[in-house]
């Protein structure tokens, strides 16, 4: 039992990693283990700094803000949001195929299209080495891991997939309460 909130397991290095917006998931270990075992000391402590700790339904971890989207989220969300509309329109099962396959650059959808190059060019990305920044930064927040010249999406992903839903559902909510006015 851990009377002291400053003995927590791995406390410093967990803080760092979730004050930067990391998303600490099972593939983490150790600091994984340590949030899942001491949740509530974790979410006491850090709510008594001033951090939102979250535990996500699909199981992992991250600090909630209560800022609007930097430009680097918008376009990790952009990013996100292209490849789930093109892994939808190929008739693959989405949420599957994200946190299952193997992905690499070359092969991303982003550019394929008019539509796809106008949403990219007005979020700051012209070209691959755009989206490799992209990639780097969903790799820095936990939501993804390289493996050589390819990339696998972790399950910290569902929070774009959660993002989307919210928007889904709000555009129903709106167009229904246009259809009954």
């Amino acid at each position: 039992m851990i009377d002291n909130p400053c003995d927590l397991p791995y406390l410093d290095e967990i803080f760092q990693r979730l004050c930067r917006g990391r998303h600490i998931c099972a593939e983490d270990g150790n600091h994984y283990h340590a949030l899942y075992d001491h949740f509530d000391l974790y979410q006491q402590l850090f709510d008594r700094l001033g951090f939102r700790l979250e535990a996500h339904p699909r199981d992992f971890y991250y600090f909630r803000g209560e800022k609007s989207l930097s430009d680097g989220s918008s376009r990790m969300a952009l990013f996100i949001f292209i490849l789930m509309e093109f892994l939808d329109g190929q008739g693959e099962p989405v949420a599957e195929s994200i946190l299952t396959k193997e992905f690499t650059l070359a092969d991303m959808p982003h550019f394929s299209t008019e539509r796809y190059r106008l949403y990219m060019k007005e979020s700051g990305i012209a070209d691959h080495d755009g989206l490799e920044g992209v990639v780097n930064n969903l790799e820095r927040f936990g939501f993804a891991v390289r493996r050589g010249g390819a990339f696998r999406f972790r399950s910290p992903v569902y929070r774009f997939f959660d993002i989307c839903h919210a928007i889904l559902q709000t555009d129903q909510r709106q167009a229904e309460s246009e259809v009954s006015s």
